[in-house]
């Protein structure tokens, strides 16, 4: 964790950081965290087929429609069927053709049937409704705030939000076939599942397009996107393939989806099951409630997260780790689905697995075990997360689950890979993709497919890993005794056994380097303290406890500086250099160290390196320091230079990292860094920052680059000057995404300034999920008693999406707890508590929570949305 977030304590940081997380959060897992439901109801019928006719009233932001549902039941002396139904007004129901009585109530429509059924009747029943749905389909029109907006209409349906505009059966242990009809402006394009039938005029001006999805989903599956878009067609192996963006970003979809045909062939190949559908259309929209969704043959994606052409050059792997995510979901989620939440992560595990293979294979294989370093060194902190299994029916926090079913699971599987081996482990997955094919599924299936395809009993790995919770917190000692010619390796689990958390067995490669060479010596670990030792041929120049970050773990080695400049220097795989790098940034004052890092920042073969060797000379921050970040601003890849900029930032009070500063605003041809540069300028508070982030304010960049880095820069420079602009920023007529960042950084400046305050109350009034939660973000950050009433009056409303409500009584509870303490502080004898003891503890947890979230923004875009402002700190990476 950084010490910026560290130091820390006070109530009203406490708030905001609550705040950030539920309006980070709120929006970025909407799509996994909706898991209403952890048991699989049961069924009184099977869902066969779903006719689906829409119309829609823009004005009103109304759908009209009508479904004919087929189905069949599963047992006799059924009286009734169950739909989940919600914001909809039913005007009539008819079972096989005749009028029939209903009746809604608590989510549910309840249809009558004219007589009991009998097992394996057959009923087709047609429901007419209308309503205004506030989630599950959400209309994007033009306002004062952007008046030349495309106009869309999206829907978005897991966990459990299609019965918001279709009265559904709406959980995934069903499987339908299904048809969309959308009758819409005829300007506009849509896109639904499967197969386009036809395109038909109609009177007003309209057309209706007839979608048919031949094969049964799951109906959160269910999907459509209509509007003002633009297309490219295509095709892959005489399938047809499409990309879709809102009118206006025309050029985004060369620089974003060039890969897309080749990651088909890549998954189709490795998984050895071809793509299964008809087509597969990527479309991105605006405002959507996640960074993407694997609909099935149609995903749909943020339009936030698509990539500029003039941006392109400047990100390492473009939107690559969001494509390939949800592309892998056609195959693990799709084609394969969960039988209830509970097994979610054979969804989303395998999707961040298959997004890691993609990234190996067109990357490299130094950049896969980078991205897994990365997330291990974010996972294992997590107090939260620790001691929750991947599968367990308790959630108490959906939102923390998540970071279990994505990250951990992913890394689970890659472990599982390494153990089995790449033939076994691919053998097996295609037998699992074969025998449950358009079924839904639970854990037991896996293991029974890779038992039959291998004969390996893996029920002590899954028990270990799936159904256990935590991982294993190494301290590891070694000794050498040149008498013997041995090194001893002493290796203690240090974690805390208790509820899911037990002692684990896993193998591990320790490679011992001499004069004579590399030797790597397999072990098995299994006991909270254990001894290993190890013939040598010579005194050890470099001993290495699982080699190439095998094992998902934390480890607690202590070598001496020189050791770890060689491992620094000399190891062959990426995580075991880039641990050497975040040692030595822990070791001031050591001129050998500063120039090895300093080398390995300008030279290292990996780019991810030396990214690390810069943070490490942020972090030790001397002169000789300063002068290596200097030098290392000569990298060709934007995405260092960005680094070494961001590091910058942390040299306080000195003229020449300013003067560097302006001169790479004015000169870099990166955008990035370049606004990476007003950052850092702003953290420096250098002299002519104010004015400077003011003349960015008119500078035009792809995306809004400079102005988003400005924006937010004011806020880190802290200048009360800037409060005139950041209003001017924040009000309606400014675009969105701008007015987001603007609002963020009023949260920062001028905080006695009650107008202020007053001017973010009026924006929760706002119908932009955006706006307003960068108004919570920002009243939490100010810790204004004045907001604590109208954010008490935005909670009864009730409209908050997930994980909103809960953290936004915390932050209600710390503003009212500032406010106390203002009102009757405590005697000079007195001690606070909160700053010591208790509240101590939970300002960690909830920086825990804070730094997970910030590695999961910023590395994890294959599934979450970027939202601007959420963080102080900038990118971690």
């Amino acid at each position: 964790m950084s010490s910026t977030w560290k130091n820390r304590h006070q109530l009203a940081a406490q708030a905001a950081i609550l705040a950030a997380i539920a309006l980070a959060t709120a929006a970025l897992f909407a799509t996994a965290a909706r898991a209403d439901r952890p048991y699989a109801p049961s069924r009184d019928y099977h869902l066969q087929n779903v006719r689906v006719a829409l119309r829609f009233d823009l004005d009103q932001r109304k759908v009209m429609g009508e479904v004919t549902h087929t189905l069949s039941s599963l047992r006799d002396g059924l009286t009734h069927l169950d739909f989940d139904c919600a914001e909809l007004t039913i005007s009539s129901a008819r079972v096989n053709g005749k009028d029939t009585t209903f009746e809604l109530r608590n989510d549910k429509l309840r249809v009558n049937l004219a007589q009991p059924s009998k097992a394996g009747e057959k009923f087709e029943v047609n429901l007419q409704y209308e309503g205004k749905p506030t989630t599950g389909l959400f209309f994007i029109l033009p306002d004062k705030d952007d008046p030349g907006r495309p106009k869309e209409i999206w829907t978005q349906g897991e966990a459990e939000d299609t019965h918001h505009y279709i009265p559904i059966y709406d959980y995934p242990n069903d499987r339908a076939t299904s048809e969309m009809i959308l009758t819409v402006p005829g300007d506009w394009l849509t896109v639904s599942n499967g197969k386009l039938l036809s395109v038909q005029d109609v009177a007003g001006g309209m057309k209706t397009w007839t979608w048919r999805q031949s094969l049964p989903v799951s109906t959160y599956l269910i999907s459509f996107v209509a509007g003002e878009y633009k297309e490219k067609q295509d095709t892959w192996r005489n399938i047809p393939i499409a990309y879709y963006v809102p009118r206006g970003m025309e050029d985004t979809i060369d620089s974003t989806f060039s890969h897309t045909k080749q990651m088909l062939d890549f998954f189709s190949e490795r998984y050895g099951v071809a793509y299964p559908w008809e087509k597969y259309a990527q479309t991105a929209v605006d405002n959507f409630v996640a960074a993407g969704m694997e609909n099935v043959s149609a995903t749909t994606l943020s339009a936030r997260d698509m990539v500029h052409a003039d941006l392109a050059a400047e990100k390492s792997e473009a939107a690559d780790s969001l494509l390939s995510h949800e592309m892998a979901h056609q195959w693990f989620g799709d084609l394969v689905t969960c039988k209830d939440w509970t097994n979610m992560w054979l969804n989303e595990g395998f999707a961040t697995f298959g997004a890691n293979l993609w990234e190996e294979h067109e990357y490299g294989v130094d950049a896969a075990a980078y991205h897994y370093w990365r997330e291990q060194n974010n996972w294992m902190p997590s107090k939260d997360l620790f001691p929750i299994p991947i599968v367990t029916r308790d959630i108490n926090d959906p939102v923390e689950y998540v970071g279990n079913v994505y990250d951990k699971a992913g890394w689970v599987l890659h472990m599982l890979r390494s153990q089995l081996g790449d033939d076994a482990f691919f053998h097996a997955i295609k037998h699992y993709l074969e025998a449950n094919r358009l079924q839904n599924v639970v854990t037991a299936d896996l293991v029974k497919a890779i038992e039959e395809s291998t004969g390996t009993n893996v029920d002590p790995f899954f028990d270990q890993w799936i159904y256990g919770a935590g991982a294993p917190r190494f301290t590891v000692k070694s000794d050498y005794d040149a008498a013997a010619k041995k090194v001893s390796l002493n290796v203690k689990q240090t974690q805390k056994v208790e509820g899911h958390v037990g002692l684990f067995r896993v193998p591990v490669d320790v490679a011992i380097t001499t004069a004579g060479g590399e030797k790597v010596f397999p072990i098995q670990v299994s006991k909270a303290d254990e001894t290993f030792s190890f013939a040598v041929d010579g005194p050890p120049l470099m001993v290495l406890f699982d080699k190439g970050d095998k094992i998902l773990k934390s480890l607690d080695f202590q070598k001496s500086p020189e050791e770890w400049i060689r491992q620094l220097q000399t190891a062959q795989d990426v995580p075991d250099r880039a641990d050497a790098a975040v040692a030595l940034g822990n070791i001031k004052d050591n001129d050998a160290v500063t120039a090895a890092l300093g080398e390995a920042a300008r030279r290292d073969r990996f780019w991810g390196v030396r990214n690390e060797a810069l943070r490490a000379l942020g972090r030790v921050n001397t002169p000789n320091a300063r002068k290596q970040v200097f030098a290392a601003l000569s990298n060709e890849q934007p995405w260092v230079r960005q680094v070494a900029v961001e590091q910058m930032g942390h040299f306080q009070n000195d003229e020449e990292t300013v003067k560097r500063l302006q001169a790479i605003y004015k000169d870099d041809k990166a955008y990035s860094v370049r606004g990476a540069a007003l950052q850092s300028l702003a953290q420096d508070k250098g002299p002519g920052t104010a004015a400077l982030l003011e003349k960015a304010l008119s500078t035009s960049s792809p995306d809004d680059v400079l102005r988003r880095a400005s924006l937010r820069a004011m806020g880190m420079l802290g200048d009360n000057a800037a409060v005139p602009s950041l209003l001017e920023w924040s009000s309606p007529g400014k675009p969105s995404s701008l007015r987001g960042i603007a609002i963020g950084a009023l949260g920062r400046v001028d905080l006695k300034n009650h107008d202020i305050t007053a001017r973010l109350i009026s924006y929760l009034n706002e119908s932009s999920f955006d706006i307003r939660f960068a108004s919570i973000f920002a009243l939490g950050h100010r810790g204004d008693p004045a907001a604590i009433e109208p954010l008490e009056a935005l909670l009864k409303t009730g409209q908050l999406s997930i994980s909103v409500p809960h953290a936004l009584e915390g932050l209600i509870e710390q503003l009212k707890t500032q406010d106390a303490a203002h009102k009757d502080p405590p005697a000079a004898d007195q001690k606070i508590s909160d700053t010591n003891g208790a509240g101590a503890g939970n300002n960690q947890i909830v920086v825990d929570r804070l730094d997970r979230l910030e590695h999961q923004m910023t590395e994890m875009n294959d599934r979450l949305r970027k939202i601007e402002a959420s963080l102080s700190g900038g990118k971690s990476d």
